[in-house]
């Protein structure tokens, strides 16, 4: 009597725990198929068929776990399945999860700062502890009155001095005549070129970040990128770390997507060609790696007169994006057109053929342009040879499948850029619903090597720039404006 109780009360206890596990793995499946209804990615016959296919799958399975004269076998059975898609579905919450996130997150609009660094001569010893009331000089852009407001908001007490010529202004320091220099890094960066002759040595003595306003609204057209064409800047800052920082523009490329033919077309400008800022005059000309000082949206615009085009959107990544986004996907191959070393390396090298890039050697391999004749025409060459096969790489299933996280976590934290949610879930349907591959041309624009001492940014200085070749710049819009012709 008391062995039947006890296998009754079993019994009892295990349909119980059969219920809950059926239960619980039900909720999970539910939820999941809610956050994929959500991330609003899969093309809607994928999703018929998920939705569909788990619903058959889970009525079968409650079918042999609920009902209590089942077999214990069948019973068993179910719920190692309910267990197992449970579990996988938990990880797929998790992923899906973390897909929404990213999408929102490279959305954001870009909240720019720069920053500039307080430096004094190495020989000084000055510290942010013994700087107050020294005599301060400043070099004069369009961010003056934001770098005195913070100076202010800090009470550093100093006695300021403007300058608009940085020879002056690093002369000035040099000579005693003031104790400090408030400039961002493109500024110190002329002692490392243009002034290297001066051989000065400065320590950092304190980082003011000054906030960049930009509505990036204002650059933005928007279009229906799974049946029109549309252009996107590539923006490729030359400095590590965050990507909301305002710096120069080592990569100026405009990719012109297709996606009705599957195909992209690469326009590479050399980051010194000779253009005008127009949100500072019809007359405001610098190199065009300087709009970078002002905004992502000074470069968009700078391109788009330089071009006569009209660029829907961009996208900005600086040299972690790169490294990263290389590392998570194991590495890209690469064609190379010439032998040759880094500058002053007699390590990294490469050899004319395939070359495979990792995370240590692609940098040096887009950025080289010493080690070539044409200089800057072949680096933005060599950039583009890049971009290919990073975008060839991540959009085949495999590296997806395999670097999906890495490269979530990398591009999130490196990447910005004012494309919409809903496009870029439109562009990811389209691209799982057939899976094609896109075709690829390049174009470059090729200028005249010349020195200025009319450079906007840094006036009255004897800088390199690349004056615009009539025909390149009118060849290279030609082409985008052909490219777009969807009905050849």
């Amino acid at each position: 009597m008391k062995k039947k109780k006890s296998n009754k009360k079993s019994k009892v206890i295990s349909n119980i725990i059969f219920n809950v596990i059926a239960l619980a793995s039900t909720i999970m499946a539910v939820v999941f198929c809610v956050y994929l209804f959500k991330l609003d990615m899969l093309p809607s016959k994928y999703i018929r068929i998920v939705f569909i296919g788990l619903g058959v799958f889970y009525l079968i399975l409650l079918a042999v776990t609920l009902p209590r004269h089942m077999k214990i076998g069948f019973k068993i059975a179910a719920c190692i399945f309910f267990l197992v898609f449970g579990f996988g579905f938990a990880y797929g919450i998790r992923y899906v999860d973390k897909t929404i996130s990213f999408v929102d997150k490279i959305n954001d609009e870009l909240k720019q700062k720069e920053e500039y660094q307080i430096k004094a001569l190495s020989k000084s010893k000055l510290t942010k502890e013994n700087i107050k009331g020294k005599k301060v000089g400043i070099f004069k852009n369009s961010n003056y009155d934001k770098i005195i407001k913070v100076i202010n908001k800090n009470d550093f007490n100093f006695e300021i001095i403007d300058y608009e010529d940085p020879l002056k202004l690093f002369e000035d320091l040099e000579d005693g005549k003031i104790d400090l220099v408030v400039a961002s890094d493109n500024v110190y960066d002329l002692l490392e070129t243009d002034l290297s002759y001066m051989k000065l040595e400065l320590d950092d003595v304190e980082t003011l970040e000054v906030p960049i306003d930009e509505k990036t609204e204002e650059i933005v057209k928007v279009v229906d990128v799974t049946n029109t064409p549309f252009n996107i800047y590539i923006a490729g800052g030359d400095k590590y770390g965050s990507i909301n920082k305002v710096m120069n523009t080592d990569v100026n490329m405009v990719a012109s997507v297709d996606p009705v033919n599957h195909k992209i077309l690469l326009t590479s400008i050399p980051r010194d060609y000779y253009v005008v800022l127009p949100s500072k005059g019809e007359n405001a000309y610098d190199k065009l790696t300087h709009a970078g000082y002002y905004g992502v949206g000074e470069s968009v615009k700078a391109i788009e007169k330089l071009l006569d085009i009209d660029i829907n959107y961009y996208a900005k990544v600086n040299f972690s994006t790169i490294v990263g986004i290389v590392d998570a996907i194991g590495g890209v191959d690469v064609y190379s057109d010439f032998n040759f070393c880094q500058h002053k390396s007699k390590t990294m090298c490469y050899k004319k053929g395939w070359n495979h890039l990792t995370k240590d050697s692609v940098l040096p391999f887009a950025r080289e342009r010493k080690a070539f004749n044409d200089g800057d025409v072949q680096r933005v060459k060599n950039q583009q040879k890049v971009l290919e096969a990073v975008i060839k790489k991540i959009t085949s299933s495999k590296t997806l499948i395999s670097n999906y996280t890495n490269l979530l976590d990398t591009i999130s934290k490196n990447f910005s850029t004012n494309i919409d949610t809903k496009s870029i879930n439109r562009l990811v349907k389209m691209q799982i619903s057939d899976m094609q591959g896109w075709t690829f041309e390049s174009q470059n624009l090729v200028g005249i090597s010349a020195m200025s001492t009319k450079c906007y940014s840094i006036p009255n200085m004897n800088l390199y720039v690349m004056k615009q070749d009539a025909n390149s710049v009118n060849s290279a819009s030609k082409k985008i404006k052909d490219f777009f012709d969807t009905k050849k």
